[in-house]
């Protein structure tokens, strides 16, 4: 697929929003922008997915793609995408050629990519993103990790079950989403609210994408946004949908949490290390679910997003939808195994699968954040305070499908949702999502009882003034400095050193499976049902106590500590974030702005950690959103760090302060407030005002180049246009007004750029760019591939005494304007087409290093025009060393 016509806009955020006339041109749109904005990634996914992950990892990839060898991760997405249907077949193979395009086009061009060779897409590439990166997004792990329990772990006269129930997914620390809904009837609009924020592993950049998605299409159009993942097509997890006729329908999910990926022993011995295979629905069925992920482009009404999900294979989710007629449905999706016996490696797979319930209604609110359902009372027996809704659903135990964690964060969702004093609205959503309370401390802290300690009281303290783990809070530290002693104690006692003994699986195999196999990982996890299992004979108060006296220090439990060690909990809790490959380059330009995180596995506000491994943010919420299903406009959403991957650039971590303060951003739809973008890569985009280069020439200042913000700039380019020198600019007699409403209008084309050259902060240069093809000056001389038409204007010399060239500030300010203009990758060649009489402007370009031209004449919109054309190609500029 070639030369496909589609249009991207970005608002001030970097947000990319793709409109073209056929579903196959927005997939293709789709595509590019994402190889723009994430190209590394999703190189590295697709590698992953290609068991060609070593050739940009490394030694340190070694290890994943033997495990993507052995679980014919690209074969199976080759046989998935060959069942599909051919409209799935035809939008899979768009998205690919997108991706492929917008990687020739500058995406791959990073350090980390520099020897990797480049191969396109193929169509069935997206479902390999998609199978590498959810692979390991199940409980298998922990099958093997309660096998080498079975094995090592016998307590004489406890049966084994009982052992393994220590090692549950629900007996602890580990986080988990959250997603709620909340019916019109409780809403200041009268419509529904779905709201929450998805919880995996922090990546940099993040695992979803912001990205509005727009087709034109008579015959079947939509205008979708949401969070995407980067190198898959489609918003398939949490979307907001807005049909032509103004209904809207939205959509959120949290993992189900089910035992849906089998462990099959391949020998007798079903424990045995090392003799197991994976039974995956995926692959055994040759589907992903991909049908899911287009159909939901196409929901109108909360039917049509179940509908859609009935074909949702892998992984398993909980699924709320709401419409802006009213209805509210809750479901799961997936395909999950009909087994009993989810503990341990089975002898053979199951034989078919659950028979999962129809959608139910949902009459007040429902909340899923990956708890067991049989752990929610009815609502006439919640025992909850407040006038606000409760969870009615019924039937929810059917739900219970293997796995959970602890229920501390859906029964706090449940709790503030029905202390609501009135009703509910996206800006009260926002203590919902800020809410660090720590439901889970208590029974902690508990273990202290009879510790007489000031620690101790202060950790009493602390609970009873609710527990909050905030990033100021010195107490909250001592608790989780506690909390990570207590887990390293446990992981290092004796009675559990058999875990400590080699687990006998693939060593090859140890980078992918090693933390699901880590001792103290599973301790610090299952930390709160160790410390009840006093048939351990594991004296847990003298643990807890010699635990507070390491991580703790003296203080009065009613006042803050004066002990040496009063670090908060925010300087210790940072989020530490995986890169696509490890080990990539470091500086400054790769780093994210510091922003301190509250909250833990256990809080709203989740940012997980391991306790008895580290103290560092590895996990958390890595999306936020509230859908407005009365008025898009008033959705909000958020991401932590950008919507760019790319270091350095202005959207690389401009959102990371607001989502460590658990905050989000209004939505904005209105394509007036949206900055169209050139997708030839030959202007610089973004928000007007907003800095789109710099260059650090040393000695010689700083230049930057940012927008035009035309309210803003209006009175430096009135002044400059007043004088003499500005003849030829044609702009001696507009007014201040004027000036702004010029510039008002070239910032709406998409294809004319205005740029302010400031040096050392002081506005020195203005700069007009353009695509020639789409300019008068098309019809006067032959128009390349790549060409840039300029104009520029020296409003003043600068700081070019402190500089030291004070008669000419261009030996400083031509080769910047000059880079600047090739900083494009789309830019071959500069063209200038200065008036044929202003002989000055043209010497000053040859003097740059452009070649002069022919002399043509044309209609300019000011009139007849004469002017004599100018040259610099990307080569010549180059080999001059006028372009570094």
């Amino acid at each position: 697929m070639e030369n496909v016509d589609f249009d991207l806009f970005r608002d001030d955020l970097g947000i990319p929003h793709v409109r073209a006339a056929s579903e196959t041109a927005v997939a293709y749109g789709q595509g590019w922008v994402t190889a723009q904005d994430r190209g590394l990634q999703i190189e590295a996914d697709r590698m992953r997915a290609e068991e060609r992950f070593a050739d940009v990892a490394g030694a340190a990839g070694a290890a994943w793609d033997r495990f993507a060898a052995r679980e014919r991760l690209a074969e199976t997405a080759r046989a998935i995408h060959d069942a599909l249907r051919p409209p799935e077949r035809a939008w899979l193979a768009a998205y690919a050629d997108g991706v492929s395009a917008g990687l020739v086009a500058g995406g791959r061009d990073v350090p980390e990519l520099a020897g990797v060779p480049h191969r396109p897409w193929a169509p069935w590439t997206p479902i390999g993103v998609f199978l590498a990166t959810h692979v390991l997004f199940n409980g298998f792990p922990n099958v093997l990790w309660r096998a080498h329990v079975a094995r090592r772990l016998q307590v004489p006269g406890v049966p084994l079950e009982r052992v393994l129930e220590l090692f549950g997914a629900d007996a602890g620390a580990t986080s988990g989403s959250n997603a709620w809904a909340v019916h019109g009837s409780f809403t200041e609009s009268g419509s529904p609210l779905v709201a929450g924020d998805p919880h995996r592993t922090l990546e940099l950049p993040g695992p979803y994408q912001q990205v509005r998605l727009v087709c034109t299409d008579p015959a079947a159009p939509y205008d979708v946004l949401g969070f995407a993942f980067p190198g898959v097509p489609g918003i398939p997890h949490f979307g907001h949908a807005v049909s032509p006729g103004g209904s809207s329908v939205a959509w959120g999910i949290t993992n189900a949490l089910a035992h849906h990926v089998e462990v099959v022993a391949d020998g007798a011995d079903s424990a045995g290390p090392g003799t197991w295979r994976l039974h995956w629905p995926a692959r055994e069925q040759a589907d992903v679910g991909v049908a899911t992920w287009r159909g939901l482009l196409h929901a109108r009404t909360a039917r049509d997003v179940t509908d859609a999900f009935r074909g949702w294979v892998d992984p398993v989710n909980r699924v709320l939808a709401a419409d802006s007629a009213g209805d509210v449905l809750s479901m799961t999706a997936g395909k999950v195994p009909a087994v009993a016996d989810r503990a341990l490696p089975a002898v053979k797979p199951a034989d078919g699968f659950v028979d999962l319930p129809a959608p139910t209604p949902v009459t007040e609110v429902a909340v899923d954040a990956n708890e067991r359902p049989r752990t929610q009372p009815s609502a006439e027996l919640d025992g909850r305070p407040g006038p606000g809704p409760r969870d009615a659903r019924p039937g929810r135990e059917a739900h219970d499908l293997g796995w959970s964690y602890a229920p501390h964060r859906a029964e706090r969702i449940r709790q503030l949702l029905a202390a609501a004093s009135g009703p509910e609205s996206p800006e009260t959503q926002a203590r919902i999502h800020g809410d660090t309370r720590d439901l889970g401390a208590d029974g902690l802290v508990g273990h202290l009882a009879h510790d007489t300690s000031a620690a101790a009281g202060r950790l009493r303290a602390w609970v009873a003034r609710g527990a909050h783990v905030d990033a100021d809070s010195s107490d909250a530290a001592l608790y989780m400095r506690w909390r990570d002693t207590l887990a390293r104690r446990l992981a290092a006692h004796p009675v559990l050193a058999p875990l400590h003994e080699p687990h006998g699986h693939d060593p090859a195999l140890a980078a992918v499976l090693g933390v699901a196999l880590d001792v103290p990982t599973a301790v610090g996890a299952g930390l709160a049902r160790l410390l009840a299992a006093d048939w351990l004979g594991i004296d847990t108060a003298a643990e807890a106590s010699r635990a507070l006296t390491e991580a703790g220090s003296p203080g009065d439990a009613a006042g803050p500590s004066t002990a040496p060690d009063e670090s908060t909990w925010g300087d210790l809790h940072v989020p530490d974030p995986l890169r696509p490959v490890p080990g990539g380059p470091a500086g400054p330009s790769h780093e994210v702005a510091h922003a301190a995180v509250s909250g833990n596995n256990e809080t709203v506000r989740c940012t997980g950690g391991s306790p008895g491994v580290a103290p560092t943010a590895y996990r958390g919420s890595v999306a936020r959103y509230v859908w407005d299903l009365a008025d898009r406009a008033n959705s909000r959403w958020g991401v932590p760090f950008g919507a760019d991957g790319h270091p350095g650039s202005p959207h690389f971590d401009d959102q990371h302060a607001a989502w460590a303060d658990a905050a989000t951003t209004p939505v904005v739809t209105d394509w007036d407030r949206l900055h169209p973008v050139d997708t030839t890569l030959r202007l610089l985009n973004g928000a007007r005002g907003q800095e789109v280069w710099r260059r650090d020439f040393g000695a010689d200042g700083l230049i930057t180049v940012h927008l035009v913000d035309p309210d803003t700039d209006a009175d430096v380019l009135h002044d400059w246009f007043k004088e003499p020198r500005a003849t030829y600019w044609g702009m001696r007699e507009h007014t201040r007004d004027d000036v702004r409403d010029t510039y008002a209008f070239v910032e709406s084309l998409p294809t004319h750029h205005a740029y302010l050259v400031r040096w050392d902060g002081e506005p020195v240069v203005l700069v007009q760019a353009y695509l020639p093809e789409h300019d008068p000056v098309a019809t006067a001389y032959d128009v390349q591939p790549g060409d840039l038409g300029m104009h520029f204007f020296l409003g003043s010399r600068g700081p070019t005494a402190r500089h030291g060239s004070p008669d000419d500030p261009w030996t400083v300010l031509g080769p910047a304007m000059c880079e600047f203009l090739f900083a494009g990758p789309g830019t071959r060649r500069v063209v200038g087409e200065p008036d044929a009489n202003n002989q000055k402007a043209l010497d000053r370009m040859v003097t740059l290093g452009f070649t002069a031209g022919e002399r043509v004449a044309y209609r300019s919109p000011q009139g007849p025009k004469e002017a004599r054309m100018a040259y610099l190609t990307r080569e010549r500029a180059l080999a001059g060393g006028v372009v570094g």
